[in-house]
């Protein structure tokens, strides 16, 4: 019956990475609708999110205002994900990826679009089975500051209040 399982762990990988496409799908399309449907909300469970550069934000309330004001102020957005690995361990899956993030503001002086701006982020998603599919419990983003090819983590600052190495 081993064949019964890995047939049910391929089907469930492809599941959970539907989901995760689905997300990034809904915010190159600017649809909220959407994206409000992929997060987790059994009642229960309180979901979270960590934009590059903001605080964590959690409970729905916080994270779907926030991804409503990122949608409201960009007018063009992509991402191009590298490196995706899922793990799945039961009714919880987690997807790590880098978001190659491509994103326009509101144009200016008559353009059609504004500036485009590029980002390098890699990003934790963690995802619930629930009766209607994979639903996002928590999404982990943080800017890569490395290089590509450098293996030493970023140098700390004076500022940074963690323990000397």
């Amino acid at each position: 019956m081993t064949g019964g399982r890995e047939a049910d762990r391929a089907a469930d990988r492809a599941a959970v990475e539907a989901a995760n496409t689905a997300f990034y799908a809904a915010m190159e399309e600017g649809d909220f609708d959407r994206l409000e449907d992929l997060w987790l909300d059994d009642g229960a469970t309180e979901i979270s999110c960590v934009h590059p550069g903001w605080p964590a934000l959690t409970g729905r309330g916080e994270v779907l205002r926030s991804y409503a004001l990122i949608m409201a102020h960009t007018d063009y957005i992509q991402f191009f994900l590298t490196d995706v690995r899922t793990s799945i361990g039961g009714d919880t899956a987690l997807v790590t990826c880098t978001e190659n993030i491509l994103s326009g503001g509101p144009a200016e002086d008559g353009a059609e679009l504004g500036p485009l701006v590029g980002q390098l982020v890699v990003a934790t998603n963690t995802f619930r089975r629930t009766p209607e599919g994979w639903r996002i419990w928590s999404h982990h983003a943080s800017p890569v500051i490395a290089g590509p090819d450098d293996d030493t983590p970023p140098a700390a600052t004076a500022d940074d209040a963690g323990p000397a190495a």
